[in-house]
């Protein structure tokens, strides 16, 4: 018999002809399922088994069925939006043992399943019971990396390279690396105090090449480098090998000075220096220390390190500011060639720069006085003049041979201030300006200061007063 023509029929010749359609279709739709079960899972899959129904009730064979899977239990009203499980098998004979296993699913995860059969036509049965089963945790971590390596190193960074493992041993893809480096070496005992690398790549499939640069390093240091993988439970792998290097140091130098400007300075045996600062790297930063030498032969690259070297040089401004330096305690009158080099901070120098020369000051007026052909008869030191005085004083003093002369200036506590003559003086009258600075190149702060003449064995002092 044509079942559906039959009801059909039946269907327009009856009061309520929807409700007795439905009671025909449900009388010979396949039969629903009430012996779904979940008797096994692992961390990723669940087998479940049930009988099979008939294509019309109990009686026959089912068409197709339709299995789904949710994290929440499923009912009628929420069966559409359930998982559909693909790759069922083709409904057996009725009364029949289905079994068959969902894959894909997360370990330690709670899952809810139901079933569906259809006939040849698509008539759909009832929903099956509710198995419910959770996945079983996952215990196999990733394999330890075991050839983890320094690729290239940097100034301040290192290239890291290794292969990724899997997820479980070597299969699959893993979820999470922590990468951690230090500056001693990396064992289980101390890999929580190691730093954490920022940034970490997620893990790609099992066998594929992994690199990560670690930045922030520091110069010419030596560092470990060790990880550990996990996978999403997480499930934490052994730690990898250690990999070691040293980064590379500082191996630009400053930029050769080639604009030293030598001039005679304002107080006796000064020499006034002028120069466009360097970079710490080539014409970049700032520079650490100059090393400035002078001599009076000239400079070159052999006598370099027997020329006479300034105690006191500037620290270095930043680069392409205009740097200033004076030279003190020079010998008046004398030709000076002078010429200096930069270092940075890792000790790089500079080439020597420019050589320039000038002659030191030479701030003393001497002579036979005007009004007489007479050499002095005696040795004298005058008071300065003015007193008090500022910015600027003379001394006068008298010689009545050619001798080896020392006028010295001191502070009250008899502190060596300025050198205002040291060297041989002809006979005659003699005058010496001093302009308030020190042998330091700074100008003196307001005091009584003494200054002292010595020739032959005569010796005097005198008070003097700067007030600013």
């Amino acid at each position: 018999m044509d079942y559906l023509k039959y009801t059909s029929k039946l269907a327009t010749r009856v009061a309520r002809p929807g409700a007795i359609l439905a009671a025909l279709l449900l009388l010979f739709s396949a039969s629903s399922f009430a012996t779904l079960t979940a008797p096994s899972a692992s961390p990723t899959s669940v087998t479940l088994t049930w009988t099979a129904p008939g294509d019309d009730g109990d009686v026959g064979t089912a068409a197709q069925y339709d299995l789904r899977y949710s994290t929440s239990l499923i009912t009628e009203a929420n069966w559409g939006q359930a998982t559909v499980v693909s790759g069922l098998p083709a409904p057996q004979a009725s009364g029949s043992s289905e079994s068959f296993t969902v894959t894909g699913l997360n370990p330690g995860t709670t899952y809810y399943f139901a079933i569906r059969a259809a006939d040849e036509v698509a008539n759909w049965s009832a929903l099956s019971n509710v198995a419910t089963i959770a996945t079983d945790p996952e215990q196999d971590a990733p394999a330890n990396v075991a050839n983890l390596a320094v690729a290239e190193r940097f100034r301040y960074a290192a290239l890291l390279s290794w292969t990724a493992p899997g997820d479980d041993g070597n299969t699959g893809t893993a979820t999470t690396y922590d990468i951690r480096y230090s500056t001693s070496t990396i064992t289980d005992e101390t890999w929580s105090a190691a730093s954490q690398v920022a940034n970490e790549p997620a893990p790609k499939i099992a066998g594929t090449t992994e690199t990560l640069t670690v930045s922030g390093l520091q110069e010419n240091t030596t560092y470990y480098f060790a990880l550990k993988t996990a996978d999403e439970v997480p499930n934490w792998s052994g730690l990898s090998n250690v990999a070691t290097t040293t980064t590379l140091g500082d191996e630009t130098p400053p930029s050769q000075i080639d604009d030293l400007q030598a001039a005679s300075g304002e107080a006796n045996g000064e020499i006034d220096l002028s120069w466009t600062a360097p970079g710490d790297d080539g014409l970049t930063g700032t520079a650490s220390v100059y090393e400035i030498r002078f001599s009076l032969t000239t400079l070159t690259e052999a006598n370099w390190d027997s020329a006479d070297l300034c105690t006191s040089p500037p620290s270095p401004l930043p680069c392409g500011e205009e740097q200033t330096h004076t030279l003190c305690d020079l010998n008046p009158g004398e030709m000076y060639y002078i010429a200096l080099i930069a270092y940075d901070d890792a000790g790089n120098p500079s080439a020597i720069s420019n050589i320039d020369s000038a002659v030191s000051k030479l701030s003393i007026i001497s002579g036979i006085d005007d009004e007489s052909d007479l050499l002095p008869d005696e040795f004298s030191l005058g008071q300065n003049y003015p007193n008090p005085f500022n910015p600027t004083t003379e001394i006068n003093f008298t010689l009545p041979v050619s001798c080896e002369v020392s006028l010295i200036v001191y502070n009250a506590v008899g502190q060596r201030v300025a050198t205002l003559v040291d060297g041989r003086l002809s006979a005659g009258y003699h005058s010496v300006r001093w302009d308030g600075q020190g042998d330091n190149g700074r100008s003196t702060a307001t005091g009584v200061y003494f200054y002292r003449l010595l020739a032959e064995e005569f010796s005097e002092s005198k008070k003097m007063v700067l007030l600013k």
